[in-house]
């Protein structure tokens, strides 16, 4: 404990933490502060200014102190908690002004700037106090723990005597006139209570943590007598006792300390780390240098159990007394800084008993080992669920077709339940995370600050644990009631520079509902091939807002919040390849909200809005394009629809690829399925190849050509769940890499497709099928029943061809050396001359119209590598923004102020740095999801204050009784 007035521990416990309180009000402020009104301005410039200060002389005086060798003096440590006080009641005062309600939406302050004070401040506090102890309580002078205790326990009674004369006095001043009006005695009223409250609190710690020195420090006497006693009710009986209350298993899940009111702390390992600490914390010290050694190395490992615990409550001491005072559990909050000091003033007597047997560097590397436990097997813990994840993650939505890998099931279920519960648990915990601390560490190394949709969490179950989980309805995507499209116009100009056309396409939209509903516009429209967009706006008020081109992600969530506020985003998407999703919000019935889109293409075209045709382009302004166009050295084609019919007429040969279903939940299902397959393999398809066989669960396992087939059914492992929609794009992505004069008809062979994991459609492996669309499931009555891969697979196909009906299709370039097969329609198409080798969107030339088609390329490849997403699509994204164009990684976003394109942008460093395969937020959920600190306790601060004052109102009103 003496240590503690080492002038390096204010470097630790004030300069650090200010500067991070600094850095992050900075980044909240730097957001914001275009909403606020000069009065917040000022308060945050002189909060700003004060924590500078505070920092900066402290830090100053720390370093004289440094340099002359001396201990940090008792006026100083006064005076720092104080300052410290003061601080932090202001800021509490004028929470609001910081951020004044209904001008500063909430999700764009993700940790608002009361909860950031209170958490990096009060360290300095606190050390501040422990400084005082121990200069007030040297181990060489006779000290008494009784009086302290004695004033420790008068220190509540203090707030209740404090209030009832001050209200006293108020009564008294109120009838006599003395003030000029309430507002002045009840500010002089706050200010009195509230400085003897600060002053009380002090004392209270002051006396509380001397009397627990003075206790350790004893060698005799009495505390020498029942030091085991108070060391196991310190150590052992109040954390226990702390773990059943804050978990509800004392007084149910219903009273005022319910269940996980400060987290969800119910895991056995916290009540056996719990008794692991306490016994050795009570464990007598031993007198045999290895042992007393061996004791130094488990309670420093255990120390940081100890100090996350003191952490987390360390916001909520100022609550202690009061909450002493109305909850009779209250004193529970005091436990963690009590087992802090104890087992501070425990390390410090080991360090000392053993410096004068062992080395300085062998007594200090057993303790910062020991430290390192249980932060280093957290860390250790945490990436090895990153790792599991992210590999799942690629599996299933980056997928490497050519070599897939094998995931760690039962790591992956623990992992998905942990995220899972964090989840679930966001909203409902007054902490606001399942554990705090470290669910945002969790969040942060395992998830890279965002979430895993529902979709994703039941999807990865079903595939790898074989789960049958029902996905959850999501929320409503459409705010309010849907508008309508009431005018659209065109206008088209050719560029010769291009060599294109650039067209407007603007949009009036209203209000179809005559009640003064808040409508969203929402449309899709179809582009033709060779068509990109390239500008984006919406009208704001009197004015018109160009679109951020941004990446997806990012703006998709923005975009979610501003709709929640009720105020003026446009969003405009790639939802399919050649689809894009428009939506305005909101739409009165008072205005008349106009937008546009501009579109680069190479040849006129017609565009279908909500059933109402456009024709972009004049095709007798320039002739018919007949020649194929093509980016520097034929990376990518463009096709028109005369170009593509100059191309020869093939037929392929079909044959069927039967794809069965060897998951957990067809096991013992081998005889069924293989009768199933022969009696339809007795139907041969007309002029049809030799049959070809896929094993088919969490992964899928093509049989090689001329193996039994059966004989590889019986000894599959039968494991995970039926993963459809993989197995189907590993054979669309053989079908598409090596082109060949045959062409698979997918079979799926089941018992339950109901149970499939299955992608909504194949509609961006399309050039993989230009044949037919359908693919067939052959379920227990033998029949074959068509899907449809373009759209909506999971519903049965109205009306399809039979199954390898003969039908041609293109061969490009040239029917002796197809590098793909074109579908014989009159629609252009984009093809890649070299598909083994990557366009590089960074080396796009200056045409416009080219850039488009470069990058349209480069999306079309990377559909069918996915591998490549986390090392091209950043890159593939910056070329996007360079070139002004939409791709499917990026959105056009119009927003209403500076403020939200601040937040957008801190959105976008968040999501470009993270998994491509993870989500900002539940589909059609309209709330904030990002908490970088457990943000919730601002709500409980608020909560303790406003308790306390009522029930003291409640004894002033029984007294008057």
């Amino acid at each position: 404990m003496p240590s503690l007035r080492s002038p390096q521990w204010i470097f630790l416990v004030n300069t650090a933490p200010v500067a991070a309180a600094l850095l992050l009000c900075y980044g909240e402020y730097s957001v914001v502060h275009t909403l606020l009104p000069p009065v917040s301005v000022a308060l945050w410039q002189k909060f700003g200014l004060a924590a500078l200060l505070l920092g900066v002389g402290m830090a100053g005086y720390a370093g004289r102190q440094w340099v002359r060798q001396r201990p940090v003096g008792g006026w100083f440590c006064a005076v720092a908690a104080l300052a410290t006080s003061v601080l932090l009641c202001l800021l509490t005062w004028h929470g609001d002004g910081l951020l004044p309600f209904g001008v500063v939406p909430r999700w764009m302050v993700p940790t608002e700037p009361l909860l950031i004070g209170w958490t990096f401040l009060m360290p300095t506090l606190v050390h501040a106090l422990l400084a005082l102890v121990a200069k007030f309580t040297p181990d060489d002078r006779p000290q008494s723990a009784l009086p302290n205790i004695a004033f420790a326990v008068l220190t509540p009674l203090g707030w209740i005597v404090a209030y009832q004369i001050l209200s006293e006095i108020g009564h008294l001043a109120g009838s006599s006139g003395a003030y000029d009006g309430p507002s002045r005695w009840e500010t002089l009223t706050t200010v009195l209570f509230v400085g003897t409250a600060v002053l009380s609190t002090l004392s209270f710690f002051f006396f509380l943590v001397r009397a627990l020195f003075i206790m350790t420090g004893r060698r005799e006497g009495f505390w020498v007598d029942t030091s085991l006693v108070w060391k196991l009710v310190i150590t052992v009986g109040l954390p226990l006792l702390g773990l059943a209350v804050n978990n509800g298993l004392l007084f149910g899940h219903n009273s005022l300390l319910g269940e996980g009111l400060f987290g969800d702390f119910s895991s056995p390992w916290f009540y056996a780390l719990a008794m692991l600490n306490g016994a050795l914390l009570c464990l007598p010290d031993s007198s045999r240098p290895p042992l007393r050694l061996a004791q130094l190395l488990g309670r420093s490992a255990l120390f940081g159990y100890t100090f996350y615990f003191f952490i987390v409550f360390l916001p909520f001491l100022p609550l202690s007394i009061p909450a002493i005072i109305l909850i009779g559990t209250g004193f529970l909050l005091l436990a963690p800084t009590l087992l802090f000091v104890v087992h501070v003033r425990q390390l410090g007597a080991d360090l000392a008993a053993l410096r004068g047997i062992y080395s300085q560097k062998v007594v200090v590397g057993t303790l910062a080992a020991g430290l390192a436990a249980l932060p280093v097997a957290v860390t250790a813990d945490y990436w090895h669920d990153r790792r599991v994840l992210h590999a799942a993650l690629a599996q299933v939505y980056t997928p490497d077709y050519a070599r897939p890998m094998r995931i760690d099931a039962a790591g992956l279920a623990g992992t998905l339940a942990v995220i899972r519960q964090n989840q679930n648990q966001y909203r409902h915990s007054l902490l606001g995370t399942h554990l705090p601390y470290l669910s945002s560490y969790f969040n942060w190394l395992v998830l890279d600050n965002l979430m895993l949709s529902e979709d994703k969490l039941s999807n990865l179950e079903r595939i790898f644990v074989g789960s049958r989980r029902p996905i959850r309805e999501t929320w409503a995507e459409t705010p309010g009631r849907p508008a309508e499209l009431r005018d659209v116009h065109a206008e088209s100009r050719y560029d010769a520079r291009q060599q294109a056309w650039v067209s407007w396409v603007k949009l009036d939209v209203g209000n179809s509902e005559l009640a003064g509903w808040n409508a969203e516009y929402r449309t899709t429209i179809q582009l033709p091939p060779g068509c990109w967009v390239s500008d984006y706006y919406l009208t704001i008020g009197q004015r018109q807002e160009r679109g951020i081109l941004a990446e997806k992600r990012a703006a998709d969530w923005v975009f979610a919040q501003i709709v929640s506020e009720n105020r003026d985003p446009g969003l405009l998407t790639y939802s399919g390849p050649n689809a894009i999703d428009l939506r305005v919000f909101p739409v009165t019935t008072t205005e008349l909200r106009h937008t546009g889109i501009q579109l680069l293409h190479k040849e006129p075209c017609t565009l279908i809005i909500d059933g109402r045709t456009v024709a972009l382009g004049d095709s007798t302004d320039v002739g018919p394009l007949v020649a194929p166009v093509a980016t520097a050295g034929n990376g990518v084609v463009y096709l028109s629809a005369l170009a593509k019919q100059a191309l020869p007429l093939v037929q392929r040969r079909p044959y069927y690829h039967f794809l069965l279903d060897a998951s957990a939940q067809s096991a013992g299902q081998q005889q069924a399925l293989q009768q199933r397959v022969q009696a339809q393999l007795a139907q041969p398809l007309p002029h049809g190849g030799p049959a070809r066989f896929s094993l088919v669960n969490a992964y899928t396992t093509p049989v090689p050509a001329g193996t039994d087939w059966a004989a590889q059914l019986n000894q599959a492992r039968w494991e995970g769940g039926f993963y459809l929609g993989g197995a189907i794009r590993q054979v669309l992505f053989e079908a598409q890499e090596h082109p060949a004069p045959t062409y698979p008809v997918l079979v799926a062979v089941t018992d339950q497709i109901e149970n499939a994991v299955l992608d909504a459609d194949f509609a961006d492996f399309s050039s993989a099928y230009p044949e037919s669309d359908a693919f067939y499931v052959l379920g227990p009555d033998g029949q074959l029943v068509p899907h449809s891969l373009r759209r909506q697979s999971r519903q049965v196909m109205g009306a399809a061809p039979a199954a390898g009906v003969p039908v041609a299709v293109r061969a490009w370039p040239s029917a002796a050396r197809p590098r793909a097969y074109l579908p014989d329609t009159n629609a252009a198409e984009v093809v890649l001359g070299q598909p083994q080798a990557v366009p590089t969107p960074t080396a796009a030339p200056n045409n416009p119209w080219l850039t488009g088609l470069l990058l349209r390329g480069y999306s079309q490849w990377q559909t069918f590598h996915p591998e490549t997403t986390e090392r091209e699509r950043v890159p593939f994204i910056q070329a996007s923004f360079r070139a002004g164009i939409l791709t499917p990684f990026t959105s056009f976003l119009a927003l209403e102020n500076e403020a939200q394109k601040a937040a957008l942008r801190r959105k976008q460093n968040e999501t470009m740095n993270a998994n491509a395969a993870l989500d900002t937020q539940e589909k059609g959920d309209l709330r904030p999801t990002e908490t970088p600190l457990d943000g919730g306790a601002a709500l409980l601060l608020g909560a303790g204050v406003l308790l306390a004052v009522w029930q003291l109102r409640r004894l002033k009103t029984a007294n008057a009784l």
